[in-house]
């Protein structure tokens, strides 16, 4: 007969992968958010839970939007992207608002069913949760300020509750 602490470390291959893919994919996101704020997209989609009053946006500009290095010289002031540039990052940030739960969520809820792991998964599934009401909120409210630099701030906690858990998972094995 196998010990319960047995059958854990049996598990844990699949749940220290689950740990990295959430940590791998937040981080991720939080690049997006962070590329959504210094392009000035964060109003590109202003209705919510569509963009741009659509499910997928009309009219998008993935390759301009994403362009990493721009010539020297530019005034950055205000942005120098257009619409469908913007409207592309912004998006992308809302698809990965899609994405990073679904992972970050199977990590809290595999934590949670093991009671050493259970107060890691509450904090990842918490602070899951607060971050995905700023993140609407700041959509249906018109971006207002103390509701964003929430989001950075919940963002940088969730990270933190993520690298914990990986740091907890390693030591469970």
């Amino acid at each position: 007969m196998h010990s319960p602490e047995h059958e854990a470390r049996a598990e844990s291959p699949g749940l220290a992968r689950a740990g990295i893919a959430a940590l791998l994919i937040l981080l991720l996101q939080i690049a997006l958010g962070g590329w959504t704020s210094a392009n000035y997209a964060a109003l590109a989609c202003p209705d919510f839970p569509t963009c741009q009053t659509r499910w997928w946006p009309p009219v998008t500009d993935f390759r301009e939007g994403f362009v990493l290095w721009r010539e020297l010289g530019v005034d950055y002031e205000g942005g120098v992207l257009d619409n469908p540039a913007r409207v592309a990052i912004h998006f992308s940030h809302r698809l990965g608002a899609i994405a990073a739960p679904a992972i970050l969520g199977l990590l809290g809820w595999i934590m949670l069913r093991r009671p050493r792991l259970r107060p890691d998964g509450i904090a990842v599934l918490g602070a899951l949760g607060v971050q995905l009401i700023l993140g609407a909120s700041i959509i249906i409210y018109g971006v207002p300020l103390a509701v964003a630099v929430a989001h950075n701030g919940v963002a940088a906690l969730l990270l933190l509750a993520v690298l914990n858990a990986n740091q907890r998972i390693g030591h469970y094995r």
